[in-house]
C-alpha cells in the first residue's frame, strides 16, 4: 500500500519536526518517477525503495558503488568541510526484508517503515548511533511495532543541540568533561546522566581526546556514571560494538570497569564540569542476550532486542544470557527505583552455551516511566547493558502535544502532522482536537462537536446563574439581551475558562427584568 508507506514516513518526519524548541522544518516535494538512485551532486533529498538485485543478490545502489545488502535502510548524507549537512538520499532495502506499515498491527514479524524511517530521519539530521538499547537511533531497530517508534529524551536533546531556538538553548545547561585511566585518555566510553528515579535522560560517547559533552540538559540534578561500550571478551558478539555507534569510533577501551554514580547540578545556560578516571580491568561476566519481561515463569525466550516493562504493579520476570554468567550467588537489577525483586533463579546452559539469570520484578503503578539499564553483581564484579529496559507510560506522545497519539493515530493518517496537532481545529468546527478527544467527538467530522447547551437558569438575590455543558479548558463567552427580536446581543462579563464538564455563571446585573442568554465557545 503505497499511500500507507508514504504516511509512515510523514509521521516519521512529523516526530523530528515536532521536538520542542527547534526550528526543524521538512517540506515535502511531491514523488519521484521511478529509476531513482543515490545523488549526492543534485540538490535534492530523496527517500526510495530499492527492489532489485544484482544477478548474484547483491543490493546495489549510488549508481553501483554502495552494496547495502542486509541492511533494512541506508541514509547518504552530503556535508560541507564545516560538517553543515547539504543534502541526504535516503534509501529502504525491499529486497532483503520484508515490510507493513500499520500501527495497529502487533503480531507482524516484519519490519515497520514508521520505525525504521524515524531512525533514518536522525541520521538525515546529523545523528549517529546512540548507546543505549531502546532508542530510536540504536544501531539495530527490532522487528515488528517496538521500542524505536518513539524519540526518547536523548534523541530530543540531541535535536535540540544542533538546531535549538537560541531562546529554548537558553533554558537549559550542558555537562562536559574527560574520563582518564591512569594518565592515559579513554576513547569510546559511555557517559550517561540519570535522574533521580534512574531513568537515562542523556548519553554519549567519548572522543579520542577522553572528553565528552551532555547538551541541551533541563535544569535538575543528575547522576552520573562512567562504563565501557561492552566487555572485552567479545565471543559472542556483544549486543554493542565500537563500530556500532560510528566507523569513527572502531577501537573503543573496554578493558574498565564501570564507575559508581557522581551528582551534578544542572543551571539554565551553564556548563558543569565533572570528570571522571575509571580503573582498569572487567568483570569475569558480561550480557549477552536478555529476557524480555513475562508473567510466565516457565516461558524462556532469548532475546537481543530492548523490552518494556508495563507499570502493573503485578509480578513479571526479567533475565541475562551469557556464556560467562555466574550460576550462583549473583545478582540482576534494573537502575532506579519503585522497582520491588523478588526470588533470582539461575538456569546453566538454559540454551546452547548460555547460562541464564532470572529475576521477579513488580514495577510500581507510580514508578517514573523512562529508559533504564540492567546490570548483574557479584562481590566486587559489575557488568551493565545500558538502556534496555523501558518504563512505559500508559499514554503515548511522541509528537509532544500532550495528547494520546494513539487515539491520533486512529482519527488522523499521519498522527504527528499540524492538522493532527492537539491545538489544532482539523474540522474547522471551532473545537481543538484536544477538546474533541476529550468529550469523544470525532475530529475530522465538523458535525461532530461537543454539545454546547445550557442546562439551566435560575435567579436569586445574587443575581442569574446560567449552567452549560463545557470542555475543560475551553473559554466561553456569556451574552444578553433583553428582546429576541429587536435587542442587540452584548458581552455580559469576561471570557469564563471552564474547569470541569459543567460551568456556572453569574450576571449579577440581572435580578428581575426578563432576559435572554447565549453562551459562545471561543477558540
Amino acid at each position: 500500500n503505497a499511500e500507507a508507506e508514504l504516511n509512515a514516513i510523514r509521521s516519521a518526519v512529523g516526530q523530528w519536526q515536532s521536538v520542542p524548541g527547534t526550528i526543524l522544518k521538512f517540506e515535502e516535494a511531491g514523488l519521484v518517477p521511478p529509476g531513482v538512485d543515490i545523488n549526492g551532486d543534485d540538490n535534492t533529498n530523496v527517500v526510495y525503495w530499492v527492489k532489485s538485485a544484482a544477478a548474484n543478490g547483491a543490493v546495489w545502489v549510488n549508481n553501483e558503488r554502495t552494496e547495502i545488502s542486509g541492511a533494512l535502510a541506508v541514509t547518504f548524507p552530503m556535508y560541507f568541510d564545516d560538517h553543515t549537512i547539504v543534502e541526504a538520499d535516503m534509501v529502504f532495502n525491499g529486497v532483503d526484508h520484508r515490510w507493513f506499515a500499520d500501527y495497529s498491527n502487533s503480531f507482524s514479524a516484519d519490519n515497520f517503515v514508521e520505525a525504521v524511517a524515524l531512525h533514518e530521519f536522525g541520521h538525515f539530521i546529523g545523528l549517529q548511533h546512540s548507546p543505549l538499547g531502546a532508542a530510536t537511533m540504536f544501531s539495530r531497530t527490532g522487528a515488528g511495532v517496538g521500542l524505536a517508534v518513539g524519540l526518547l529524551k536523548d534523541e530530543v536533546a540531541a535535536a535540540q543541540a544542533l538546531y535549538g531556538q537560541p531562546v529554548a538553548l537558553a533554558k537549559l545547561g550542558s555537562i562536559t568533561g574527560k574520563v582518564t585511566m591512569g594518565r592515559g585518555l579513554v576513547f569510546g566510553a559511555v557517559v550517561l546522566a540519570e535522574d533521580a528515579h534512574g531513568n537515562i535522560i542523556q548519553s554519549t560517547v567519548t572522543e579520542r581526546n577522553g572528553r565528552y559533552e551532555l547538551t541541551a540538559l533541563p535544569p535538575a540534578t543528575y547522576r552520573l556514571r562512567v562504563a565501557p561500550l561492552h566487555s572485552p571478551d567479545t565471543q559472542p558478539q556483544p549486543l554493542i560494538r565500537d563500530i556500532d555507534i560510528s566507523i569513527e569510533h572502531q577501537g573503543a577501551e573496554t578493558g574498565f570497569r564501570p564507575t559508581g554514580y557522581n551528582q551534578v547540578v544542572v543551571r539554565p545556560g551553564k556548563s558543569a564540569t565533572l570528570d571522571f578516571a575509571v580503573n582498569r580491568g572487567s568483570a569475569p561476566f558480561y550480557i549477552s542476550a536478555v529476557r524480555p519481561a513475562t508473567t510466565k515463569p516457565n516461558l524462556l525466550q532469548l532475546a537481543f532486542e530492548p523490552f518494556a516493562l508495563e507499570r502493573t504493579g503485578k509480578k513479571q520476570t526479567i533475565g541475562i544470557y551469557s556464556p560467562t554468567l555466574p550460576t550462583s550467588r549473583a545478582t540482576l537489577r534494573l537502575t532506579g527505583d519503585e522497582v520491588v525483586y523478588g526470588k533470582t533463579t539461575y538456569d546453566p546452559n538454559a540454551f546452547d552455551g548460555f547460562n541464564l539469570i532470572s529475576v521477579e520484578v513488580t514495577v510500581s503503578k507510580n514508578a517514573a516511566t523512562g529508559v533504564r539499564s540492567l546490570f548483574v553483581q557479584k562481590g566486587n564484579d559489575k557488568a551493565y547493558l545500558n538502556g534496555f529496559a523501558e518504563i512505559l507510560s500508559s499514554e503515548e506522545d511522541h509528537n509532544f502535544d500532550g495528547l494520546d497519539d494513539r487515539w491520533q493515530r486512529e482519527q488522523f493518517a499521519v498522527f504527528s502532522s499540524a492538522e493532527a496537532h492537539a491545538d489544532a481545529d482539523a474540522d474547522a468546527d471551532g473545537y481543538t482536537n484536544r477538546e474533541e478527544y476529550v468529550t469523544g467527538k470525532n475530529p475530522t467530522d465538523a458535525g461532530s462537536f461537543p454539545l454546547l447547551e445550557i442546562g439551566s437558569i435560575t435567579v436569586d438575590e445574587q443575581g442569574t446563574t446560567i449552567q452549560w455543558g463545557s470542555v475543560p479548558g475551553k473559554r466561553y463567552q456569556v451574552w444578553s439581551k433583553p428582546d429576541v427580536a429587536l435587542a442587540k446581543w452584548r458581552k455580559t462579563g469576561a471570557p469564563v475558562t471552564a474547569r470541569r464538564s459543567f460551568t456556572f455563571f453569574t450576571d449579577p446585573s440581572e435580578r428581575e427584568k426578563f432576559q435572554f442568554y447565549r453562551v459562545q465557545a471561543l477558540p
